[in-house]
C-alpha cells in the first residue's frame, strides 16, 4: 500500500486536517473546533480525535502539524502560540506521542512555514526552487524555501516577514515595535486605518455605514466593497496597504533574490485592491535584475496550503528539509 500521512492546520478556531497520499492529493478531510480558548490540553484532545477519525483505519505513516506561533522544530516544542491559551514551552510532540504511540512520527512546524512548503510542492511555486510566501490575515506571516529547502533560521524563527520595519516611526505593532509590515498590511491594520478615517470629522466616506455592527473579521471585505464603489477613504486604505507590502517585498527580493513571492491568507482575496500598488513599489525600490526575475503570484492552494505543506514534511520525515 502506498505511503499515506495526515496533515493538520491548527487554528485558533478550527483544526483542519486531511489524509494525503504521496502525490499530494487529499484523500479525506475533516474540520473540528480547536477549543483553543480552553487551553492546550483541550486542543490536544481534539487533535487526537481528529487524527483517529481522518485515518479511518488507514495505515498512516506520519502526522504533520502546522501551528501559528514560535516552534522549536527539532525539540517538538511550542515556545509561544498567541492563539492558544496557556502555552509556554509546551512539549507537544512528546505529549502527542504519548497519546498516539511511538510508531507514528509526529512533525511540528510553524503554520506559515507549512504554507510555504505547500505552495512550493503543489501550488504556485511547484516549478521553482526558491520562494517566499507572505500570508495576509489577522497578522502577517511568512515562510521561505531556498533551493528546495525550508529556511527555519537558527532558532526556528526564520521567515517572520510581518515584523520587518517599514516605517521607523509608524503605527505600533502587536509585537511592541513600531512600523512593522503587520501594522500596515493585515486585517488588524485595516481595522486601525478605518478607525482613523472615521475619527476624522472632515473625512467624507461611506465606511461608517458599511462597518457598523460588522463582524471585525469581515471589515476588510467591507473596505474592499467601498473601494470598488469609488470611496476615496477606502481606496486610500488599500493604497497604504499595498505601498507597505511593496516596500517589504522589495527588501525580500534584494536580500534573497528568490524566484517567486506567493501572497496568501484571507486578505489576499482583495488582491485587485492592492496588487498594482505592490508591484509599482516593488519595481521602484528593488534592484533591477532580481525585480525583473521575481514572479509575484496569488496562492493556488488557498486554505489547503498549510495542510499540504504539513503533509509533505510528514511524508519526508527524517530527511533534511
Amino acid at each position: 500500500m502506498e505511503k499515506r500521512v495526515i496533515g493538520i492546520d491548527v487554528g485558533g478556531t478550527n483544526l483542519r486536517g486531511a489524509l494525503v497520499g504521496p502525490d499530494g492529493k487529499i484523500i479525506n478531510r475533516m474540520k473540528v473546533a480547536s477549543d483553543a480558548d480552553q487551553g492546550i490540553e483541550a486542543v490536544i484532545d481534539n487533535l487526537v480525535r481528529l487524527i483517529k477519525n481522518i485515518g479511518g483505519g488507514e495505515d498512516v505513516s506520519a502526522v504533520g502539524f502546522g501551528i501559528p506561533g514560535i516552534i522549536d522544530f527539532k525539540a517538538g516544542i511550542i515556545t509561544q502560540a498567541p492563539n492558544i491559551c496557556n502555552v509556554n514551552n509546551y512539549p507537544i510532540r512528546e505529549n502527542l506521542r504519548a497519546r498516539l504511540g511511538d510508531a507514528v512520527p509526529v512533525i511540528i512546524e510553524n503554520d506559515a512555514n507549512c504554507a510555504a512548503v505547500g505552495e512550493w510542492w503543489m501550488g504556485a511555486g511547484k516549478d521553482v526552487g526558491s520562494l517566499v510566501i507572505i500570508t495576509l490575515g489577522t497578522g502577517v506571516g511568512g515562510g521561505i524555501v531556498l533551493d528546495g529547502k525550508l529556511w527555519r533560521g537558527a532558532d526556528g524563527m526564520g521567515g517572520e516577514v510581518g515584523h520587518m520595519t517599514i516605517y521607523p516611526d509608524g503605527a505600533k505593532c502587536n509585537c511592541g515595535n513600531y512600523g512593522c509590515l503587520e501594522s500596515y498590511s493585515s486585517a488588524t491594520a485595516i481595522r486601525r486605518m478605518v478607525k482613523e478615517v472615521l475619527s476624522d470629522s472632515s473625512s467624507q466616506t461611506a465606511l461608517g455605514e458599511l462597518v457598523e455592527d460588522e463582524d471585525p473579521g469581515r471589515i476588510p471585505e467591507a473596505v474592499m466593497k467601498a473601494a470598488l464603489e469609488g470611496d476615496r477613504a477606502a481606496l486610500g486604505i488599500w493604497e497604504q496597504f499595498g505601498t507597505a507590502l511593496g516596500i517589504g517585498m522589495a527588501s525580500l527580493v534584494n536580500i534573497l533574490n528568490v524566484e517567486m513571492i506567493v501572497i496568501g491568507g484571507g486578505v489576499s482575496q482583495a488582491w485587485e485592491m492592492f496588487i498594482d500598488r505592490v508591484l509599482a513599489e516593488l519595481k521602484r525600490r528593488a534592484l533591477r535584475a532580481p525585480a525583473e526575475r521575481v514572479k509575484v503570484m496569488k496562492s493556488v492552494l488557498g486554505d489547503d496550503e498549510g495542510i499540504i505543506g504539513a503533509a509533505y514534511l510528514a511524508l519526508n520525515v527524517g530527511k533534511e528539509l
